[in-house]
Formats: structure tokens, sequence, C-alpha cells
């Protein structure tokens, strides 16, 4: 491969990498900062890292790619060059998402307020009726039974 067709492998893959990279920085931003009541400026930092590995590790794998030789001459071996490239860049991409996605659902978890011990649902089920009375219900008297007691129904008296 000759020098004018490696500058021009460098040059596409170099400005593909950074165009994905801050398309996931600007996005990644948003996407942490859209996950609830957290600090933006936390999500910030964390897309800002996120991007950074990402650009390192495609511009580095950019790197070799240029180097090995594929085969092929000319306009194609830059081709055959730049698909590589852009196959590895696109599977950075995705582990990137699934780093962001799982951020974001950590994110999440921690916003979720603790129940306490009567709280919520349970609650609920303590101390709310599990059946409205309906009026005018003309169904049977409910009866007591007798208590422990030998003496008679719930006695309160001891």
């Amino acid at each position: 491969m000759g020098q004018g067709n490696y500058l021009v492998l460098l040059l596409l893959g170099t400005i593909i990498v950074v165009i994905d990279g801050q398309l996931l920085y600007q996005n990644g931003k948003r996407y942490l900062a859209d996950a609830g009541h957290g600090s933006n400026e936390s999500g910030t930092s964390m897309a800002r890292l996120i991007a950074v590995l990402f650009h390192l590790l495609a511009l580095g794998i950019l790197a070799l790619i240029s180097t090995v030789d594929i085969g092929g001459t000319g306009a194609q071996a830059i081709v055959t060059r730049l698909g590589v490239a852009l196959l590895i860049v696109a599977i950075f991409h995705a582990i990137a998402l699934g780093v962001l996605t799982k951020m974001r659902q950590s994110q999440q978890a921690e916003e979720i307020p603790q129940v306490s011990r009567h709280g919520g649902r349970e609650r609920q089920a303590l101390y709310d009726p599990v059946v409205a009375p309906v009026s005018q219900d003309q169904g049977p008297t409910p009866e007591v039974s007798q208590g422990i007691e030998a003496g008679g129904p719930y006695s309160t008296s001891q």
C-alpha cells in the first residue's frame, strides 16, 4: 500500500472515529441525564470517560489495521481496511452503549426510595380495608365466636 493510500485510510478512519465518539459523548450525556434526578455533572463526567476510552480503543485499532497487509492494491486495499475498521468501531460502539445502559440502570436503582417497614403496599395491606363495605347490604349479620376464656366473648378484663 502506497504512502498516499496509507494517509487516506488514516484520515478517513480518524474522521469516522471522532464523529462516532462525539455522537456517543453528546447522546450518552443526555441519556444519563434522563435517568432521573441524579447529578447532571456526574452523567457528563461518565459520558466523557466512556467517549475517551472509545476514542483511544478505536484509534489504536485503526493504527494497527493500517499496518497489517490485508491484501489488494490501491482503492481496494483502502476499502477493505476501512471496512474492517468500521466493523471494529461498531463493536466498540455497541460495548460503549452497553456500559451507558448499565450506568443508567444503576443510577435509576439508586434513586428508588427505600420502603420503610410499614411503607407503600405493606402499609396499605395492614391498615386499609381489603373490601370496602357496601351500603344497604342485606347480608347475614356477622357473629362473634366464644373467646378463649370460658366466660364469654372476648373480654377485656383479666
